[in-house]
């Protein structure tokens, strides 16, 4: 189904979707960890589905559209320039589709696309409309006339460019008595500088991470530089920042292009990606679906790493012995470690000591000496939590009370993602009413209303975290009086098992209330955690699918 056009005014207000503060590429590029830009090359964004895009771009750090190649009257695209208020139209559905930062580019013929080489005027139109409605990043040439490039930098405002030459010629060496002119005048106007050339043998490669060794020496501006066809393959895998593609994705936008997984799984097979162990520490976990979750995230994205189940009652030598292990990458923690895991590490994250429990390891390198390692606590259970009330679309100003049943740690993670949402007013509900005015000394800004049972409740709510024991409750002693029925109202439920609990099942007669299980709460602190542990985020559709594969199974 077409897009209906957008007008540019309209589109303007999209700048505020954008990730202006952080440059991920340059943060990434810094921290000598390597980016991936995927590429989308179609006539309509909206001959692909959400999955598709989500899928496609797991593992990337920026999506980028190619002007050139959209085209509004067909599925063939032709060399006419793409309107304006057709391509603004495109980037607001990819808005739709991804949260990832958006590079805006237009290749001409001579530059190995499609945008004809004398529309200029056209160029400078749709660069300057792309900048306006706040994309994150914007590809120039360097053959560009100078008059065009300068006036795009003069108003590019918090746009990142990146500066471009794309030779399909083979004139071109990676030395700078070679590249010196379109090197210093991408260094000159550029953020970013990326330098794509045609390899033609194997020795290629190896001049171009001398090229890109030599350029981290005299300037601290990212570099992108590739080799172009078969033989640039390997430059791709070794590149600190590469264009990738996907199977799911229409066509490669050059040739030799490879997937995030297929660059991991190279990388891990020349040494670059060691494999590391992953383990969830508890007791009783025997039935835990961390290992499945984590594993098949790994799979995903070619990491070879692995995830196992790590069964103790007690913290004792061998644990010790784990943490210090060289392949050790880092550890989901349950009962009963979260407390007695703390002292045998060298850090708490802040969030971990306000909530006052450890869920989650992460191996860290010293800036200052990347060989020693630093093991650093932290807490996930509060984003789990949080992450169920924002897929409620309930927006934050929509409510300002809650309710969390329990004062537990589960109950500290939940007070402490409704505080990140904004929320102002809390009724706890707890037995022991001493355990519960301890637990809301530690929240001084939220104002807390503190009874032993849901009847002691007044106020009917938007809002509900269940972190007490499924057989705590029953429906019989579950007021309806605690749910607002005119509005839309979330339930989070803590607890695993049974798979839908008493609570749950009052709230979903509730038709404007979402429900969340202990799972979905499961499975969005995990999400965290894997990208706490290796900088990527989860692939969440590729782990519902193997969930899925695993529940059947288990059902037989």
């Amino acid at each position: 189904m077409m897009a209906t056009p957008l007008s540019e005014e309209a589109a303007i207000g999209m700048a505020s979707l954008s990730c202006f503060a952080i440059d991920t590429l340059s943060k990434r590029y810094r921290a000598n960890k390597q980016s991936f830009i995927v590429a989308l090359a179609c006539p309509n964004v909206n001959h692909l589905d959400h999955a598709q895009i989500e899928r496609a771009t797991y593992g990337a750090d920026v999506l980028e559209l190619r002007i050139d190649h959209l085209s509004p009257g067909s599925l063939t695209s032709t060399i006419s320039p793409p309107p304006v208020d057709y391509v603004l139209s495109q980037i607001e559905a990819l808005r739709k589709m991804s949260t990832l930062p958006i590079l805006f580019t237009i290749r001409t013929v001579s530059q190995g696309g499609k945008f004809p080489d004398q529309a200029i005027e056209e160029a400078r139109e749709l660069m300057l409309a792309a900048i306006r409605i706040g994309c994150e990043y914007i590809d120039i040439e360097t053959t560009w006339p100078a008059a065009l490039i300068s006036d795009i930098i003069g108003q590019k405002e918090q746009t990142k460019v990146i500066a471009s030459l794309h030779d399909w010629t083979g004139n071109f060496s990676w030395n700078l008595t070679s590249l010196n002119e379109p090197y210093r005048t991408a260094l000159g106007f550029g953020d970013i500088v990326k330098l794509s050339l045609l390899h033609t043998k194997e020795s290629d490669n190896h001049e171009l991470m001398l090229f890109i060794r030599d350029h981290r020496e005299r300037s601290r501006k990212p570099i992108l530089a590739v080799g172009m066809g078969l033989e640039g393959k390997l430059s791709r895998v070794l590149a600190p920042i590469s264009m990738v593609t996907h199977p799911l994705l229409p066509v490669p936008t050059a040739p030799g292009q490879m997937s995030v997984k297929n660059i991991n799984q190279v990388r891990h097979l020349t040494g670059k990606i060691p494999p590391k162990k992953f383990v969830i520490l508890g007791n009783n976990i025997s039935h835990s679906l961390s290992p499945v979750i984590h594993n098949s995230a790994f799979t995903e994205l070619g990491l070879p790493h692995n995830y196992s189940i790590y069964q103790t009652p007690q913290f004792d030598d061998s644990v010790k012995d784990l943490l210090k292990s060289r392949d050790f990458g880092g550890a989901s923690v349950t009962y009963p470690h979260k407390l007695n895991i703390q002292p045998f590490l060298d850090s708490i994250s802040e969030n971990a000591r306000i909530i006052g429990a450890v869920n989650t390891v992460v191996v860290g390198e010293l800036e200052e000496d990347p060989t020693r390692r630093t093991l650093i606590g932290d807490n996930t259970d509060w984003l789990g939590i949080q992450k169920c009330i924002q897929n409620s679309g309930i927006q934050p100003n929509y409510w300002n009370t809650a309710i969390v049943l329990g004062a537990g740690g589960a109950a500290r993670a939940a007070v402490y993602a409704l505080q990140e949402l904004g929320c102002s007013r809390i009724i706890i509900v707890n037995r022991t009413m001493e355990r519960a005015k301890q637990m809301v000394s530690s929240f001084p800004t939220i104002e807390f209303s503190v009874v032993q049972t849901l009847q002691d409740v007044s106020t009917p709510v938007n809002c509900i975290v269940a972190c007490v024991p499924a057989d705590d409750m029953t429906e019989a002693n579950i007021p309806q009086s605690i749910f607002v029925s005119n509005q839309p109202g979330v339930l989070v439920e803590m607890a695993y098992r049974p798979k839908v609990t008493a609570i749950m099942q009052v709230a979903r007669r509730l038709e404007l209330w979402s429900v969340f299980s202990g799972l979905d709460v499961l499975k969005g602190q995990a999400y965290a955690q894997f990208e706490l542990w290796t900088g990527y985020r989860a692939p969440v559709l590729a782990i519902a699918d193997v969930l899925r594969v695993h529940e059947s199974e288990t059902r037989l």
